[in-house]
């Protein structure tokens, strides 16, 4: 939804360069890399160390790499914490390699204990975790320029030194623009929101909404774009609440936590489902009106994107006043409609249409509120706590260590394949091996669907990497200096690529890579070969790995996320109706079951589009795990319509009629986490009694209604669907 003026794109570029977190990572490794290739410019040997400064300097850069890789985005003192404990790891690390590496046996038995043990650490959280991963890392770059010749904690220092440099000016940089990665991930956010906003227009679009197949075919984009926005809902969220953690008093931060707040209920309306879109376009195909409904979601989504802008840019968010006059206009029709004789008699349809025009209008008061508190006071929004561990550390790990959980599956599987590929390099005597076991680190993922995507991405870079490496090369042979930029700018280009194009980011590194040995030992040719096939061969053993050590099959986790998320949803549920009672509430613990409801329906979203990446034989039963996938979509989606209408009911004790539909849909929901008390009379003679039932209320009370009835019907399907699926492990092929 950017503008295609010329003038415009370079203004983006320029915006990009200056606000872009990734880029603000690749400017980071590039300066700290430059800075550590002076002792080639300034000298040709250092004191204490046998190797010359270009070799310094290289294993220095690859110390800079390491720790860039696994750097986190936390608050000072964490990243001070974390900064200490990386270093000494890669100097302990190292220095095992160092000392091992003679003794292939004893290495090979270090090689594996120690994979494990550093990959179990990420069940104390996800700092362990990169702890884990670059360890195992640095210890393969130890590999890299192991020499036998000189003193085994040269290498070590070396490289446990450019880690250290690394971090300490990542520390200054971060402290000179503590919230810059913050805001990034908001912009993100917002830009992810106008994604879904521009799609979900669709469904009021002459080509797509006139269809059911249309209809389902967006709802399934839906589902897909709703998995990135609880992406970055979930890294925004971490983010803020490590900030906070030790910044209590910072209005910078209390305004983009407000941005946050806004997200939140933008994503909540947005998500509402009013009415069944499929009969929406059949009711009023002789009016325009769902064209101007059309207009208003793409006007409001270009809002998300301008909000999106202004966060990224530091500036403060002007409202366009264009959406003034759709809304009123859009009201104007709306008033006419129900004047029209030939659809007043579809009263349920138009309190639909009524309600979707009230929910986008609720959009557009956020939206003007976020203006008017940017230029007064900025409103002070509740934080949820940083959840803390329960257990000790010693028990945490001992606890994990069952073949149910998925991070002991996944350290078993990462250093079984580390074993095996350190046998071949050494009973094949590959001079370089040590790339096998470096793409197994990287390829081999927890899921076989993201095994896969790294595998043919990883495979498709390499190759790329070695044809554009090659004729560089040759270029620049025999001189260092050149090299050296060349370097240098590769590993810029990686860091800022790595989290949004994986792919292009490993023709960088590949090339990275070959320049590291021509600078080390002048082989750049003579690995391309190498660095083609041995890739190939740590994919190769990262699939079977997943395939055969412990496979995590996507069908076997459907049982745990359905009924995760229809727990949930029934909280969810719960949360919503109370509020009819005692009146509408932006309170924490709403906000906390609202953010896990629909991060376990991107969960199970994911997960669905996982299996279809999976072998065929593993995907069970595929139409009726997607329909139920949809199903549950469609029950959160009517939900959130729900909630985004909520106010307090007056005579609401009175009111019997709604309080007894209330409980019926709160009993189909919990009929749906309970599959094995479900009634299938029950069922038909519960439809009946739901379809027949049509109480005298008009306007928002009429909405309500149709909106729980949705609820219940959603649940009643999902119930009905999963009476003809066998989650039995037996079946699963």
């Amino acid at each position: 939804m950017q503008p295609s003026n010329s003038i415009f794109n370079f203004n983006g570029l320029l915006r990009k360069l200056i606000s872009d977190s990734n880029v603000h990572a690749g400017l980071r490794v590039l300066i700290a890399m430059s800075m550590a290739f002076i002792p080639v410019l300034v000298l040709d040997s250092i004191p204490f160390f046998t190797q010359n400064s270009l070799h310094i300097s290289v294993s220095l850069c690859l110390g800079v790499m390491a720790s860039a890789i696994v750097e986190t985005d936390d608050n000072d003192r964490n990243r001070r914490k974390f900064l200490f404990t990386i270093v000494l790891c890669f100097f302990i690390s190292s220095s095992c390699v160092q000392l091992l590496m003679p003794y292939p046996v004893a290495f090979a038995l270090g090689l594996f204990t120690s994979s494990f043990a550093f990959m179990m650490l990420a069940i104390l959280g996800n700092h362990y975790n990169r702890v884990g991963f670059g360890t195992i890392l640095i210890a393969i770059y130890t590999m890299i320029g192991y020499q036998a010749d000189i003193i085994w904690y040269e290498q070590s220092i070396l490289l446990s030194l450019g880690a250290l440099w690394y971090g300490l000016f990542s520390l200054i940089w971060n402290f000179c623009s503590p919230y810059r990665s913050l805001r990034d991930q908001l912009a993100q956010l917002f830009f992810a929101l106008s994604r879904y906003q521009e799609k979900k227009s669709a469904l009021f679009n002459e080509k797509e909404g006139s269809s059911k197949a249309g209809i389902f075919a967006v709802r399934q984009q839906l589902a897909i774009r709703n998995i990135a926005i609880m992406a970055r809902f979930d890294q925004c969220k971490r983010i803020i609440q490590s900030r906070f953690k030790f910044n209590q008093q910072q209005p910078e931060l209390d305004k983009l936590n407000y941005y946050y707040f806004v997200a939140e209920q933008i994503h909540e309306r947005m998500s509402a489902s009013q009415y069944l879109y499929s009969q929406l376009e059949k009711i009023f195909r002789e009016s325009q009106i769902l064209e101007g409904y059309h207009q208003l979601f793409l006007q409001l989504g270009e809002e998300y994107y301008q909000m999106g802008v202004a966060i990224s840019d530091k500036k403060n968010y002007l409202h366009s006043r264009r959406l003034k006059w759709t809304l009123n206009a859009l009201a104007d029709q709306l008033s006419l409609l129900k004047q029209n004789q030939a659809v007043i008699d579809n009263k349920k349809a138009l309190q639909g249409l009524q309600g979707i025009y009230e929910n986008l209008d609720g959009i557009n008061t956020l939206l003007l509120q976020t203006q008017q508190t940017e230029q007064n006071e900025i409103v002070i929004v509740p934080i949820e706590a940083e959840s803390q561990p329960t257990q000790k550390a010693y028990k945490q790990l001992l606890a994990a260590m069952t073949a149910k959980n998925p991070t002991f599956k996944h350290a078993l599987r990462i250093s079984i394949a580390l074993l095996v590929a350190f046998v071949l390099q050494n009973s094949l005597q590959l001079n370089h091996g040590f790339w096998i076991l470096l793409t197994v680190v990287f390829v081999c993922q927890p899921s076989f669907s993201e095994t896969r995507k790294r595998l043919v991405l990883r495979s498709i870079g390499t190759l790329f990497g070695v044809l554009l490496g090659y004729p560089i090369l040759i270029l620049v042979e025999g001189t260092i200096i050149p090299q050296v930029i060349l370097l240098v700018l590769m590993a810029f280009f990686f860091f800022t690529y790595v989290r949004t194009n994986y792919g292009l980011s490993i023709v960088f590194i590949t090339i990275f890579v070959i320049f590291v040995f021509n600078l080390l030992n002048g082989t750049g040719m003579e690995v391309l070969p190498y660095r083609i096939g041995e890739t190939l061969l740590g994919c190769l053993l990262s699939v079977l790995a997943t395939s055969f050590i412990f496979p995590d099959w996507q069908f076997q986790r459907f049982p745990i996320l359905v009924n995760q998320l229809l727990t949930l949803s029934g909280r969810y549920f719960k949360q919503v109706t109370d509020q009819y009672q005692h009146g509408r509430s932006e309170n924490l613990n709403y906000r906390i079951t609202r953010f896990n409801t629909f991060q376990s329906d991107a969960l199970l979203a994911n997960a669905w589009q996982s299996m279809l990446f999976e072998p065929h034989s593993k995907q069970q039963l595929n139409q009726e795990v997607y329909a139920l996938v949809n199903r549950c979509d469609a029950l959160v989606s009517y939900i959130a319509a729900l909630a985004s209408h909520r106010h307090k009911i007056s005579d609401f004790e009175k009111n019997i009629k709604i309080q007894n539909l209330i409980n019926r849909t709160s009993k189909q929901l919990f009929l749906a986490c309970h599959p094995q008390q479900i009634d299938t009379k029950q069922i038909v003679k519960t439809i009946e009694e739901l379809e027949n039932f049509d109480p005298p209320f008009s306007g928002e009370t009429l909405l309500i209604i149709e909106q729980l009835r949705l609820i219940a019907f959603a649940a009643i399907d999902i119930q009905l669907i999963l009476q003809q699926i066998n989650f039995d492990g037996k079946n699963q092929g």
